[in-house]
């Protein structure tokens, strides 16, 4: 498995086929099947940056690509054929430059001799020229560059555009004693210039100031657009006759007009990711107006747009042709997806039927001049039910006619406040809120009252506890759970309140929520079977439920986009999530991986009187009443729902550097956590065949508030703790995760509520102040007990103070039973010899301290060792059975490799062996592979296999691996007993799997 930030993309236009580079590896896809049809090593020890394309065509009519991929200081020539579309043939293997390379052109190719000539353009501002060997041909102005581009203009002069890190903008041209001289130089920018396009006499440039400078490019350069275009910096732009699109640092491409200020036209993003490195067009026949985005992001996906994906496909003004004067609409529902009811302010209700309008009750005598509520069945038979302001509620079939009437008593303020249709009821059961008391009356509060209409009349069968109290005292979903016989009621409060049906009490409530604003729906995951709720403060909440208690256990909050605060209502199959922003209408895909906005309509906000229904065929229809009309906007959504996004085969890992990792087996079935500093944990199971090397996303948890930076499992559990001195504990049942404890250190209480608080007075500040959030814990090991009933937890932290925690199952609850340091210095990694109860703690001072827990003693026993200069970043034990000692090997930030022991009998350290600065950089990770062999990661990338030689005391470097991931972070390793090896690990800027053969001592991919 490799997955890394993909850099560079390219499209082959005549064969529809995309070049993507993604560390030093070029993938390639067919747009047209949207299948990945190879993955190639090009680069040995660069990342791919960029592409140079020449179509070729030979004698045999077979047409061919001549690429050159370049990276950093190496560049290499490969083809690629449409009769061999699955493999890369290598012209010229990986060649060194001395100077960084920004761009590259192909002057020429002579296909009957195989000989090209081609330049490059260097952050030096230099241009060198390969043709049979590499040599500089010139060296320019003396200045640093972050972006160049060698192109072709008027007449095939060749221009070199350079950008500085100080905002200029170069223009050199060729002569014809291939010299080059400065044509122009400029400084729009306010800051490095990133990225430069040219296309048709049009040239474009991007940079840190995060605008967009559009010039008309003749023989002088002449501005015709100057905007701001992004959040945040601007990586590249792509250029058509009357188009730009920009993609950046703010995760999102962005699509404009030529206009001198900018005109956004569209825009497409990734929640969670944190760049858009490259992107490129795939252009019509005519060469002009762009059809398909291909754009590689930090989470290593290769993703394609449709530039034709308008947010509606129509939006129209429904005739209501209503018989009454000055009459205008109040409610609006859809009861299929042909068939609209509305309801009028004379009390009429209309059908609107493929704008067929016709009266489908005449209530102006009962309805007339009210705001009435309005429910339809989602299940079984399509019934209406409509209550008024006078307490009636009327129950009516598809074609109009009133099957059932209920009056509440007209003695009372009895005005409908709000009506509902429990599901799994087959349009049986009613919920309605009324202005009285519950189990008695009493004018100031709401009554909420469950009728059988199966009856005639019908009947109330059941009465519910009051709500809390509050100004607008009426719920804004529900969702009966009939199996517990529960109800969960979202009020205008942000309450989730659980009545038992049996008595009609209050079982469980989780005050604010979803904030003030409210919640406003409440569903059942049909593929997980957890619960979900979400509201007008922009959050979902996920809940599982214990059959036995019957209770709701949270397990995590998440968002859709930070740009959304109103989520409205989730759907089932395809899994969407209707949502507001000030003045649109948004519908969102649902699913872990990736949040796609599917429609978005101007409406003017949810406050709104609105319906959404999609149909089977994937057509969305959204309407909504403004200014006294009614509109319908339209999109079909089968090409989004039918077409795969994201070209990858392999899935997306996380859009930031990723922090933690852990490898272990379950029911012979090899699985992969993930911890990234974008907060979210991701689980993957992954196949032990070598020659696929596959992985498959299973799960995405989204509790933490900050950087995930430990994960541990032991038998059934996970446990994860990070920054905001967060710990969670985490259960998977056939591959389905639920969160099944949490402990913060300091709970972050939101006095305006929002975001997810479930209330516990027992996590109450007496001072309401949030202290204590910059203390972040570092690291986690586990050490089961009674019977795995219980778990000892212990945990590292920024403060230099390690935790013990208790985690018993049978109540999902963290108890903290302990806490000990050894210096003043930040904990950084622990680890526990299990039979013993001996916890390792290394820290930020070079210490290595050795804690006894076998005993409730206070203090608790500890000695150290002084192993490194600076911070331990990772260490890791074995046992030495003959002499009763534990051998440990730690790396650190000074790149040296230190082994030594520890005897549990006498409580002593003893250095054995050292291999100062080993690493070029930190060591990041180590890994013991049996007693006296170990291996070490660092940020180096050089993944290294150590033997400890006991007879002649000496420790030696026996084989070296080269790793593809940057900035790695974390290391894990397992043994696969299938296979018989071992499966090592690395993560940071991506996640690679090696395999290690250990007869043989031999690394592979």
């Amino acid at each position: 498995m490799f997955s890394a930030p993909v850099t560079a993309i390219k499209i082959l236009p005549t064969h529809r086929v995309c070049l993507a580079g993604t560390g030093p590896y070029v993938v390639a896809f067919d747009l047209t099947t949207n299948q990945q049809l190879l993955q190639e090593k090009i680069l040995i020890d660069s990342i791919v940056h960029g592409f140079e394309i020449r179509e070729i065509i030979r004698e045999t009519n077979d047409i061919s690509y001549i690429v050159v991929v370049f990276g950093q200081r190496t560049f290499s020539i490969i083809e690629w054929s449409s009769k061999s579309s699955t493999e890369l043939k290598t012209i010229l293997p990986q060649t060194r430059c001395p100077s960084w390379i920004l761009s590259a052109l192909i002057v020429s190719i002579d296909i009957s001799s195989q000989s090209l000539t081609i330049l490059f353009g260097t952050a030096l501002n230099q241009i060198y020229r390969y043709k049979e060997t590499l040599e500089l041909i010139q060296s320019l102005n003396y200045t640093t560059l972050y972006s160049s581009c060698l192109f072709r203009h008027m007449n095939d002069r060749i221009i070199f555009a350079a950008g500085t890190v100080f905002g200029e903008l170069f223009l050199y041209e060729k002569d014809s004693n291939d010299c080059f001289h400065e044509k122009i130089a400029i400084s729009d920018h306010n800051g490095a210039i990133f990225g430069i396009t040219y296309y048709s006499n049009l040239l474009c440039t991007v940079g840190d100031d995060r605008t967009v400078k559009l010039y008309k490019f003749n023989d002088s350069l002449q501005q015709i657009a100057s905007f701001f275009a992004h959040e945040a910096r601007i990586w590249q732009s792509s250029l058509t006759s009357t188009h730009i699109l920009t993609c950046g640092e703010d995760c999102s491409i962005r699509f404009w007009s030529h206009k001198s200020t900018g005109e956004l036209l569209r825009s497409f993003s990734v929640h969670r990711c944190k760049s858009v490195w490259c992107m490129d067009i795939l252009r019509d026949d005519q060469n002009e107006k762009p059809s398909i985005i291909i754009s590689g992001w930090s989470d290593g996906a290769v993703r394609r747009h449709h530039v034709d994906d308008v947010p509606i496909d129509s939006h129209e003004t429904l005739p209501l042709n209503s018989t009454v004067p000055n009459d205008f609409p109040r409610n609006v529902a859809f009861l299929n997806s042909l068939t609209m009811i509305v309801h009028m302010n004379s009390g009429q209700l209309l059908t609107i039927d493929k704008k067929d309008v016709s009266l489908f009750y005449d209530g102006c005598e009962t309805l007339k001049n009210s705001y009435a509520k309005m429910s339809i069945t989602k299940q079984g038979n399509e019934c209406l039910a409509v209550g008024s302001l006078t307490g009636g509620v009327f129950i009516f079939d598809r074609h109009g006619t009133v099957t059932n009437t209920i009056q509440v008593d007209t003695n009372r303020n009895n005005k409908i406040l709000q009506i509902f249709w429990l599901n799994n009821t087959l349009g049986n059961k009613l919920l309605i809120c009324i202005p009285d008391g519950i189990m008695k009356p009493c004018a100031t509060k709401n009554k909420e009252l469950i009728y059988d209409i199966s009856t005639q009349p019908a009947k109330v069968e059941r009465r519910l506890e009051d709500l809390p109290d509050f100004e607008q005292r009426w719920p804004n979903t529900c969702l009966y759970l009939e199996q517990s016989n529960l109800l969960l009621l979202g009020d205008r409060q942000g309450n989730l309140l659980s009545y038992d049906l049996h008595t009609g009490a209050i079982h469980q409530k989780f005050e604010r929520l979803h904030g003030i604003n409210g919640t406003s729906f409440i569903d059942i995951d049909q593929t997980s079977n957890l619960i979900r709720s979400c509201g007008r403060d922009g959050y979902v909440n996920l809940f599982s439920l214990n059959p036995e208690q019957r209770q709701l256990v949270h397990q995590s909050t998440f968002t859709i986009t930070s740009d959304i605060t109103w989520l409205d209502q989730l759907r089932h199959q395809p899994s969407v999530i209707t949502c507001f922003t000030t003045n649109h209408f948004c519908l969102y895909t649902f699913d872990e991986q990736m949040k796609r906005c599917l429609m978005q309509v101007e409406c003017g906000g949810g406050h709104r009187n609105h319906d959404f229904y999609l149909d089977a065929n994937f057509n969305a229809h959204f309407v909504y009443i403004r200014n006294k009309r009614v509109y319908l906007a339209k999109k079909n959504l089968t090409r989004i729902f039918n077409e795969a996004t994201c070209l990858s085969e392999m899935p997306p890992t996380h859009g930031t550097e990723i922090r933690c990792v852990k490898l272990f087996q379950s029911n012979h079935q090899l699985y992969m956590m993930t911890g990234s500093e974008d907060t979210q944990i991701k689980l993957f199971s992954m196949q032990s065949d070598k020659s696929q090397g596959k992985c498959e996303h299973i799960s995405t948890l989204q509790s933490h508030l900050s950087a995930v930076c430990d994960i541990v499992v032991i038998d059934k559990f996970f446990f994860s703790c990070g920054a905001r001195a967060q710990l969670f504990a985490w259960q998977m049942k056939n591959n389905i995760v639920i969160r099944s404890g949490y402990f913060m250190l300091h709970p972050l209480r939101r006095r305006h509520g929002g975001g997810g608080t479930i209330h516990d007075d027992s996590r109450k500040d007496v001072n309401d102040e949030d202290h204590g959030l910059d203390v972040r814990f570092t690291s986690v090991a586990a050490v089961a007990e009674h019977n795995h009933e219980s778990y000892v937890i212990f945990v590292t932290a920024s403060d230099a103070v390690l935790r013990v925690f208790r985690y018993t199952a049978s109540t999902n609850r963290f108890s903290l039973i302990q806490t000990c340091s050894h210096s003043d210095y930040c904990q950084l990694r622990v680890k526990v010899y299990p039979t013993q109860y001996i916890v390792f703690v290394s820290s930020t001072d070079g210490l290595l301290c050795a804690y006894d827990f076998s005993t409730t003693d206070n203090p608790i026993r500890s000695t150290s060792i002084k192993l490194h200069q600076s911070g331990i970043n990772d260490f890791d034990l074995t046992e030495i059975h003959s002499n009763n000692l534990l051998r440990l090997a730690s790396v650190g930030d000074d790149g040296s490799v230190h082994v030594s022991t520890f005897d549990i009998t006498n409580w002593v350290w003893k250095r054995e062996y050292s291999k100062e600065c080993t690493h070029q950089s930190p060591a990041t990770g180590i890994r013991f592979v049996d007693s006296t062999r170990f291996v070490s990661i660092g940020i180096d990338q050089r993944l290294k296999l150590w033997i400890i030689d006991d007879k002649n005391n000496t420790l030696e470097l026996a084989v070296k691996y080269l790793v593809d991931i940057r900035d790695i972070l974390s290391m894990d390793m397992i043994f696969c007993e299938k296979k018989r090896e071992f499966v090592f690990v690395v993560v940071g800027a991506g996640v690679q799997t090696i395999r290690f053969d250990s007869v043989n001592c031999l690394f592979h991919s």
